[in-house]
């Protein structure tokens, strides 16, 4: 076997292998003998055929496993012999294979970082809570109320409003029309609303000046609502069968029947804790962002160059499509591709330096995602998907790797909790206004001009 270094970078290298082919035949003729005992073929007595004509016939089904356990076999004697530490599994490469020549194989390399971790009982860390005055209370709830939308049929027949909602027959003979659009009856339609089965539906309506009981004609474009490049011009017939137009909303017992209330105070209070939550929800997010900087900020310690590389070409391929797409941030799309690529790559050694330190945290405080936290994290991922919950488990059981989908969050979190139980707390309770400037601060978001 022939050994060269191709590449040495931080904690990261490439290796090409070349083994030559008498040592396949040597791990093929032991698996041949294994199995000849076993072996029934016409013109023989069991375990009696000739160990060359056995070969010949099976050669080439033991031929890829041979060849996967020297090359796992020679990675082995190659971090042996070299003293190596790798972080992760080598990534082992088939560069070149043909009977009777050498195997060539290139293996990469991430070697382990030297990590020293902070005394986490030094560090401060940021424990907010929202102080909701009875004003911000107030508003949020006069709000709630600005936005339930009450209709009634209108008294007097008239056109029809931007502010309606009307109740339409449509119904088209295109017969390269899906059915799912080709006829409705009794559709409802709020007539400013901006999500319609078909778009500019209710602008069109409008526009004819129609009147409860008008029948006519109207031509929609339906492309969009088929995913269709091109336009697509299908004729409907339209009637309009009721128009209610909206009324003031009232916290009436109807309301409070149906939405299982009270009294209107047990819906204030609802509306209370749930803007309440909210708020906590995005304090959480800047608390855990906080954390990550100073964790990210009190330790330092070489990153291993093939996985930085491999997060930023993840990330780049993405940017590559946004762009493709048009779909840039903003932010981004300010920045030349050398501006992109620098902040990109920062993003990438951030990444990767935290994972590689909670994962190393985990570690040293033995942390785990045991099977129940596992399971439980599985089943509140498939309630996000009613009725698809039975599908998604399958997928799971087929694809252990995507359950690490699952275990990594739950594992960051532990993680996150066990260094807030050593560190020192700083307790603070913030205003609206306050927790605002906070999070424009901890996201870096810039203010609309």
């Amino acid at each position: 076997m022939s050994i060269k270094e191709i590449k040495s970078g931080t904690l990261y290298k490439e290796f090409a292998v070349e083994i030559p082919y008498d040592e396949v035949n040597i791990i093929i003729d032991s698996k041949i003998k294994e199995m000849l005992p076993t072996v029934s073929l016409p013109g023989f007595r069991k375990g009696k055929a000739p160990i060359n004509i056995v070969r010949k016939k099976y050669e080439d089904n033991i031929l890829s496993e041979a060849i996967e356990k020297l090359v796992q076999d020679k990675t082995k004697d190659l971090l042996d012999t070299n003293n190596l530490k790798p972080f992760i599994q080598p990534r082992v490469d088939l560069k070149k294979y043909k009977k009777n020549e050498p195997v060539e194989v290139e293996v990469k390399i991430n070697l382990e970082p030297e990590i020293k971790l902070k005394d986490f009982q030094k560090i401060e860390v940021n424990k907010y809570e929202i102080d909701l005055n009875k004003s911000l209370v107030e508003k949020n709830y006069n709000e709630f109320l600005s936005n339930q939308k009450k209709y009634s049929p209108i008294k007097n027949n008239r056109e029809i409003k931007k502010s309606d909602k009307v109740f339409i027959n449509l119904l088209s003979e295109d017969s390269s029309t899906p059915q799912f659009l080709k006829e409705q009856k009794n559709l409802p339609i709020i007539i400013d609303s901006e999500l319609q089965i078909l778009p500019e539906l209710g602008s069109k309506i409008m526009k004819q000046k129609l009147k409860k009981g008008d029948k006519n004609k109207i031509k929609l474009d339906i492309s969009k609502s088929l995913k269709l490049d091109n336009e697509k011009i299908v004729e409907f017939d339209i009637e309009i069968l009721n128009i209610e137009e909206p009324t003031p909303f009232v916290v009436d017992k109807e309301f409070l029947e149906k939405n299982n209330l009270k009294n209107e105070e047990e819906l204030k209070n609802n509306l209370e804790k749930n803007l309440k939550s909210q708020y906590q929800n995005g304090l959480k997010q800047i608390e855990k962002k906080q954390l990550m900087d100073i964790l990210d900020r009190e330790h330092n310690f070489d990153l291993p160059q093939g996985i930085v590389d491999q997060e930023f070409n993840d990330i780049w391929h993405r940017i590559e499509h946004a762009k493709e797409n048009n779909s840039l941030d903003e932010d981004d799309k300010k920045l030349n591709e050398g501006q992109l690529k620098k902040r990109y790559e920062k993003i990438s050694k951030r990444r990767v330096k935290l994972a590689i330190l909670l994962q190393f945290i985990a570690k040293q405080n033995k942390i785990s995602v045991d099977e129940k936290e596992l399971t439980n994290g599985m089943m509140a991922y498939t309630s996000q998907y009613p009725g698809q919950e039975k599908e998604i488990m399958e997928y799971f059981k087929k694809n252990p790797s995507a359950i690490e989908t699952i275990r990594g969050p739950i594992l960051e979190e532990k993680v996150i909790e066990n260094v807030i139980s050593s560190a020192k707390i700083i307790k603070k309770i913030i205003d609206k206004q306050e927790y605002e400037n906070l999070e424009q601060i901890t996201f870096e978001i810039k203010k609309e001009k």
